[in-house]
């Protein structure tokens, strides 16, 4: 597989470009790396791939193609794609390591997986030895709820399961409105 390169400020670059023209650069761009034509494309292979054709034209009165007898040749970003040459390299590069056990291989459907041990042990029970431990639901493991004063101060209290159990009494607001300063300056309005 190869890839295509195209900086940030590819699309700033091509501000000017139609979206057809913009399009037709990108595909031109791909499919001479999928190729590995090093950014020359032969006429014939537009309509292989280009769903707008026509857009050539503006490419080559940009300049950001040339036209090379029967060969577009990329200008625009071409610097930022890799060669042939690299890519093959590359790829050999990749299929010698792979022989090599570079790579974990891909298990056959009639063998059975190995089973490795964990590299890593999961701890359920805190190290810390604190009185009110939570499982993660928000309720301390003894069945009372923590709210955000409780956990501060390392404090919790036995709360209501559900809110059919609510005291509204006990649960109000503690904060009066004569408590809270809406009207005042600097206070939330």
């Amino acid at each position: 597989m190869t890839w295509t390169k195209l900086s940030d400020d590819f699309p700033d670059d091509c501000w000017t470009l139609s979206d057809a023209a913009f399009r037709m650069h990108v595909e031109g761009l791909t499919w001479s790396n999928r190729k590995l034509l090093d950014c020359r494309i032969p006429r014939d292979d537009l309509r292989r791939f280009a769903k707008h054709p026509d857009a050539v034209n503006e490419l080559l009165d940009g300049g950001w193609w040339i036209a090379e007898g029967d060969t577009l040749r990329i200008r625009h970003h071409a610097d930022y794609q890799r060669l042939r040459e690299q890519v093959i390299a590359q790829q050999e590069a990749n299929k010698t390591n792979g022989r090599k056990g570079g790579r974990p291989r891909k298990a056959r459907p009639d063998s059975k997986p190995e089973r490795s041990a964990p590299e890593t042990e999961s701890v359920s029970e805190s190290q810390s030895g604190s009185e009110t431990q939570r499982d993660r639901t928000g309720r301390v493991q003894d069945g009372a709820l923590m709210g955000a004063e409780e956990r501060c101060s390392g404090r919790a209290t036995e709360r209501p399961a559900t809110v059919d159990q609510l005291d509204p009494d006990q649960y109000a607001n503690r904060w009066g409105p004569s408590d809270v300063p809406w009207d005042e300056p600097g206070g939330v309005s």
